[in-house]
């Protein structure tokens, strides 16, 4: 009998069991726990390592007959600000060899996610010899090009440690063009090295449905709606879009008489303060009767957002793919996005929404108020955005990450 190859895949600091949009999680646990559950149906067993932080979060957790979650004590049980982290990678390493140990596992391939993973993922390869893939799905370079007023620039610990990792690595996974690009302009990573996998979108799930059904079962009846999805960090924007509407509404009042924002997403790590900091933005802005906070939603919940949505803004300073924006237009509802990093992959400017260069508020509130004046234009770009949006799937994904693993293992 032909025995399964087995990857270990590494999530340090966030587990792709977390609800995204909390702490540290968003597409990045999105990308793991879809891609780690189809490998079964592949051929391939993981085991996906990721931090305990408490509760029963120390337990090993089944994904699949073949994919399973399994928590190391790494510091304590409790979630920690992502900049402490560094010093508990030796002891986060120590758990995951012992694991392999004691149940006798060979890992054939070695996948780490974000560079804090990429630490413990180059000291397994050189321990076991094995082959070791990199996924980073933000770039601290790139962030630090892009930083809003006042945000901390990513750490120089952070920077060396990228390209510790991207030298090390013998496979790196760009979502885009974009992101190969800036791992061989930024960081000189061998171009041999660099494979292109988009991440997808489950369509099963995220689909076009009706707006008006939408929005009752969301009590947001008889409204105009945006909606901004994400992590309440500076680098997401969500200050930019609380502008947007601000700027719409002084425009063109009569547009946006109904116009609402709700946003859909918690605080960023342990920063509890930015929720208060957006709410006073909204209130000196006029605007504080027409923002609504809404906590991370379940991907069901979050797809009737999508879909009663007039559109979706994505105005992240930053961005290595844009999850938000394809699950946006799996949906069948416009997006008005910035033009970086990996939004122009996702986001065809006039035919599935519309890509405005810059963060000028005004600039983004003047393609919100084309598609609420233009009902006609907004649905023939939802039609067209659910349409191409069917190129990416998570099946397509983990295809190429199997092509990856099997590329690997064979050499």
């Amino acid at each position: 009998m032909t025995t399964r190859p087995r990857a270990a895949m590494l999530s340090v600091h966030t587990s792709p069991v977390d609800q995204p949009g909390t702490g540290d999680s968003g597409g990045m646990n999105v990308y793991i726990r879809s891609v780690a559950t189809r490998l079964q149906d592949r051929g391939i067993d993981v085991d996906l390592f990721t931090r305990c932080r408490g509760g029963v979060d120390h337990e090993t957790k089944h994904l699949t007959s073949h994919a399973h979650v399994v928590s190391i004590k790494a510091g304590p049980c409790a979630p920690i600000p992502k900049a402490e982290l560094p010093r508990y990678l030796p002891e986060f390493l120590g758990g995951v060899i012992r694991h392999a140990k004691m149940n006798g596992h060979r890992y054939g391939v070695v996948h780490s996610h974000y560079w804090l993973s990429g630490w413990v993922g180059d000291a397994v390869r050189q321990l076991w010899g094995v082959p070791l893939v990199s996924s980073f799905h933000t770039l601290g370079k790139v962030k630090n090009y892009s930083l809003a007023q006042g945000e901390r620039p990513e750490p120089a610990v952070r920077i060396d440690g990228e390209s510790r990792v991207i030298a090390a690595s013998d496979r790196i996974l760009a979502p885009t063009p974009a992101e190969a690009g800036q791992l061989v302009g930024l960081y000189r990573a061998d171009p041999e090295h660099i494979r292109l996998v988009p991440p997808g979108v489950d369509h099963l799930m995220f689909t076009p449905r009706d707006r008006d059904q939408a929005r009752e079962r969301l009590y947001l009846k008889g409204l105009r709606l945006a909606l901004f999805v994400g992590r309440l960090q500076a680098h997401k924007g969500p200050d930019i879009a609380i502008r947007t509407i601000a700027e719409a509404v002084a425009y063109d009042p009569a547009t946006a008489r109904d116009l609402q924002l709700a946003i859909v997403g918690g605080p960023s790590g342990t920063d509890l303060g930015e929720v208060a900091r957006l709410m006073d933005l909204a209130s000196a802005l006029g605007v504080a009767d027409r923002v609504m906070l809404f906590p991370p939603q379940p991907q069901e919940r979050l797809a009737d957002f999508y879909a009663a949505a007039d559109v979706v803004l994505v105005p992240s300073r930053s961005e290595s793919f844009g999850l938000v924006a394809l699950e946006a237009q799996a949906c069948g509802t416009p997006v008005v996005a910035a033009r970086v990093g990996g939004l122009p992959f996702v986001v065809e400017d006039g035919r599935t929404g519309f890509l405005v260069d810059g963060h000028d508020p005004s600039e983004h509130a003047i393609r919100l108020l084309q598609l609420l004046r233009e009902p006609r234009l907004q649905a023939a770009l939802g039609v067209e955005a659910a349409h191409r949006a069917l190129r990416f799937t998570w099946d397509v994904t983990a295809d190429e990450v199997a092509r990856v693993y099997r590329e690997l293992l064979a050499s």
